[in-house]
C-alpha cells in the first residue's frame, strides 16, 4: 500500500475519483480540497498559457529590434562614409559642427543604438 504523500498527483487524481463514486462516500471537506486543488490546477494552467504568449512575443519584439538595429548601423556607417567623401569631417573624424542636420541625425542614431544595448 502506498500512503498518500507519495503518490503522484495524477494518483491521487485518480483514488479521489474512485473514492466519489462509492456508495455512500463524503466528505464535505475533502470535496472542497478537491474542488480548490482543480481551481488552482486551472488557474496554472491559465497563467503557463499567459506566460508562453508573453514569452512568443518578447521574442518577436527582440527580432524586430536586432533588425531595426542593423538597419541603424548600416545608415550610421553610410552616413559616416558619405560625409568623409564630401569632407563633412572635422580632424578626430567626428562630422564637423558646420554640418548641424548631419551632426544631430548621428547623435539620435548614437543614442538610439545606446539605449538597446540596457536590455
Amino acid at each position: 500500500m502506498t500512503y498518500v504523500r507519495e503518490q503522484s498527483s495524477t494518483e491521487l487524481a485518480v483514488h479521489m475519483r474512485s473514492l466519489q463514486k462509492m456508495p455512500g462516500w463524503h466528505d464535505p471537506l475533502a470535496d472542497r480540497l478537491w474542488q480548490e486543488v482543480e481551481a488552482l490546477k486551472a488557474e496554472v494552467a491559465g497563467l503557463r498559457t499567459g506566460y508562453e504568449a508573453y514569452e512568443r512575443v518578447n521574442a518577436e519584439l527582440k527580432g524586430e529590434v536586432e533588425g531595426l538595429r542593423k538597419a541603424l548601423t548600416s545608415s550610421r556607417e553610410f552616413l559616416m562614409r558619405d560625409a568623409k567623401v564630401r569632407r563633412m569631417t572635422d580632424g578626430a573624424r567626428h562630422i564637423s559642427p558646420m554640418f548641424p542636420l548631419r551632426k544631430l541625425v548621428m547623435e539620435q542614431i548614437d543614442a538610439a543604438l545606446g539605449q538597446g544595448e540596457q536590455s
